[in-house]
């Protein structure tokens, strides 16, 4: 049973831009086949803790017997199960405030744990080879002087750390309808654009 896993990190409000192309990227997915699943993760309704312990960055074998609280540790070991289970994974990171949501690096700092997902002293990476989309969007234009500051750090994590097959998809301008001169046409035609690409990467992604 091919399984996706979709992490929204988006203000659940309607107006989210990368909810609607990891919705593309899903719904593309199940159309697949009967058997091909989507399991979602909402990280604004149900938002992930930050790091509490030092502990909870470490398996349990490099804690140096550090304890780590119980009902932590369910909580962090269903994140990365949930991960770990999943054929391909989608993350919906829109640019606020010149960074990813504070929610989505929640969830990255509990899920990126060295010898468990991501190699450590030259152990096997269990993510490595499968696909994972970043669907972003950002309120102004793309900009040459404008710095990555999403995509950029999620594809080394999720290359570089996890080994995944990266890919990327994204819109921008979506605050033209309060900004016309961003360009009201140009941006809907670019979310247009960028809603067939994330349903061609659903319709196509490695289901291993």
């Amino acid at each position: 049973m091919p399984t996706l896993l979709q992490i929204d990190g988006a203000v659940a409000d309607g107006a989210s831009r990368t909810r609607v192309l990891t919705n593309a990227i899903a719904e593309a997915w199940m159309g697949r086949g009967d058997d091909f699943t989507v399991v979602q993760r909402d990280l604004h309704d149900d938002q992930p803790p930050h790091l509490r312990e030092r502990a909870q960055h470490w398996p349990e074998a490099l804690r140096g017997g550090d304890p780590l609280e119980a009902s932590t540790q369910r909580m962090q070991d269903r994140l990365i199960a949930e991960l770990l289970d999943a054929d391909a994974l989608v993350v919906g990171a829109p640019m606020y405030n010149y960074a990813m949501p504070s929610t989505v690096k929640a969830w990255i700092d509990l899920v990126h744990v060295p010898g468990v997902t991501a190699s450590w002293a030259g152990s096997e990476r269990p993510l490595a080879g499968r696909p994972a989309v970043i669907v972003t969007a950002q309120g102004g234009p793309l900009e040459p002087e404008v710095q990555d500051f999403v995509t950029a750090p999620l594809a080394h994590l999720f290359g570089a750390g996890f080994g995944m097959e990266v890919h990327v998809v994204g819109t921008s301008r979506t605050l033209a309808e309060m900004l016309p001169e961003l360009g009201v046409e140009w941006a809907a035609a670019d979310l247009r654009r960028a809603v067939d690409e994330a349903a061609e990467l659903g319709r196509t992604i490695s289901a291993r």
